[in-house]
């Protein structure tokens, strides 16, 4: 009887310990799962704003482009008119 007891408790003692071996391996597989994520996550961050600060020095390149056609043509157009309004013509 004793021997079964013991054999029992044995029983019930690896089952335990298999079961919790088996929880932590999930849970073990979960934080993987978890931290492979979160560096998709980050690496998805650093790509999306390298392209808004590549997309956003594109737009200020442009606008200053475009402001210093803006003066060429206030200066073209200021010339033009104060010679036209002298009676030169251009």
């Amino acid at each position: 009887m004793p021997y079964t007891i013991a054999a029992v408790l044995s029983l019930v003692a690896l089952a335990g310990g298999l079961t919790a071996w088996h929880r932590i391996r999930q849970l073990r597989r979960v934080i993987l799962r978890e931290r492979a994520a979160a560096r998709l996550a980050g690496a998805a961050n650093q790509r999306d704003m390298a392209a808004f600060r590549h997309r956003i020095d594109q737009a200020i390149a442009e606008q200053r482009v475009l402001e210093e056609a803006d003066a060429v043509v206030d200066r073209e157009l200021a010339r033009t008119t104060r010679n036209t309004t002298e009676g030169d013509s251009p």
